[in-house]
């Protein structure tokens, strides 16, 4: 939310600092960069000294990082605060997933991750409808509502001390029978692989509950004393070996880039004739993007979990492959290509602004649909290196969709919307596309 919010705000701050639209821009952009890099470091951190303490620091970091951003009074120490505030704000881009993963069993896994990316997401929508409000009516402006992050922040900082669980703990190796009536051994012969995880264990088999003490409630941090730190910091790169990796890194990319661009770039589009909007009627705009965002987290959370379970129960034997997950691709994945394709004729022509929202709302439903499959996918496909994954993920697609924020004000007004969003359009499908290999190669590997 305070990341993108800032977008509806930037003719108010080229005229604030007397910059361009592209320089103004870069206080997003920039955001958006360091929001990538600071996945890097926050996960190893996370695996160190525990999820919940890095989630706390990282709040604590965000909420000071805020009251710099509200109080900057030059355009390079408010584009600094930026910076900073994207690097202490990636914690709750990485780590999140990780602790869905962890927590919750494999048919809860698609609805659970849907929900984190659906208000993950809503905040890039949320964002820049309350600020448009705020730039319109209030004096302060877009001060004010870097005022209200902080006191979101602060209140997240209350919630998670008192609603957040540390997931870090050592899991039991079970010397169990597979449903099948193979042992182990048997199992990962016929199966061709070692990785093979049970979730439905013996009856005589079973976990340890404990109540954690009072104390230990208090003080969140669980150092991992065999753990190194900056080898966990690398360890994540062996991941671009794998690639179902390279292929969830530029899906997601991919899918995020055209909602973000437009985000970006809808200001100087709508506010200019033939449209003549308002802030507050540019903000509202984003209520298409949240139409998006809620029948995307039914259609890749819900619907995929159903899916999946279906396809479980017709197979038999209650064995699950990770690849199952990508066949419920096939009911929205065609949405938010055909969105780019909308988007690209109604902006180069200047067509209804009702289409426009169609379209934006269309984008937005692939922007969360096809990535929450994939990540699902992704943790089930390498559940014992999810965390490794995830952080790989989040980096280089970030990395994918700032490399066209950089340059996305300039190319659509060089080359206009039709040849960007048909670019977009391309890539989408091209990525969707590398579902199939997938699916065919992998699919008899790994079962669990």
């Amino acid at each position: 939310m305070a990341g993108s919010g800032l977008s509806v705000a930037v003719p108010y701050l080229m005229q604030e600092y007397r910059k361009s639209e592209s320089a103004a821009v870069q206080l997003l952009t920039y955001n958006f960069l360091f929001l990538s890099i600071g996945n890097i470091f926050w996960v190893p951190l996370a695996s160190k000294f525990g999820k919940r303490a890095s989630l706390l620091l990282s709040m604590t970091l965000q909420a000071g990082a805020l009251v710099w951003c509200a109080t900057a009074t030059s355009f390079s120490g408010l584009l600094a605060a930026r910076c900073v505030q994207g690097f202490v704000g990636a914690a709750g881009e990485s780590i999140v997933p990780e602790l869905a993963a962890d927590i919750f069993f494999l048919h809860q896994r698609a609805s659970m991750m849907s929900i984190y990316v659906i208000l993950i997401s809503g905040g890039t929508a949320i964002g820049p409808l309350v600020n448009s409000l705020m730039v319109q009516y209030l004096p302060s402006t877009w001060r004010a509502f870097m005022w209200l992050c902080v006191a979101l922040a602060a209140a997240d900082i209350v919630l998670i001390f008192f609603l957040c669980p540390e997931s870090n703990f050592q899991r039991p190796e079970w010397d169990a029978t597979s449903p099948n009536g193979l042992d182990t051994t048997e199992a990962e012969k016929t199966n061709g692989s070692g990785e093979i995880f049970f979730e439905n264990v013996i009856p005589e088999a079973g976990y340890t509950v404990r109540q954690p003490s009072l104390t230990e409630m208090i003080v969140p941090i669980r150092v991992d004393r065999n753990l190194n730190f900056f080898r966990a910091m690398v360890a994540p790169l062996h991941g671009l070996i794998r690639p179902a990796v390279i292929w969830v890194v530029l899906l997601y990319g991919c899918a995020l880039s055209p909602q973000i661009i437009f985000i970006f770039t809808m200001s100087s589009l709508l506010e200019a004739p033939p449209y003549l909007f308002s802030s507050v009627a540019v903000g509202l705009m984003e209520v298409a993007a949240l139409i998006g965002f809620l029948l995307a987290c039914y259609g890749g959370g819900m619907l995929s979990d159903l899916i999946n379970d279906h396809i479980v129960r017709r197979r038999g034997y209650g064995q699950a492959r990770a690849e199952d997950r990508l066949l419920s691709l096939i009911p929205g994945m065609a949405i938010g290509p055909a969105g780019c394709v909308l988007l690209a004729f109604c902006c180069q022509n200047h067509l209804h602004w009702a289409a426009i929202a169609v379209g934006f709302g269309m984008v937005s439903f692939g922007s969360v649909y096809t990535p929450n499959i994939a990540i699902t996918y992704l943790a089930h496909r390498h559940q014992r290196d999810a965390a490794q994954c995830l952080v790989l993920v989040n980096v280089v697609k970030n990395l994918v969709a700032f490399l066209f924020l950089y340059e996305a004000v300039e190319w659509v007004q060089s080359q206009g919307y039709l040849q960007a969003y048909l670019v977009m359009f391309v890539l989408g499908v091209a990525t969707i596309a590398g579902a199939v290999p997938l699916y065919f190669f992998h699919r008899k590997q790994y079962v669990e």
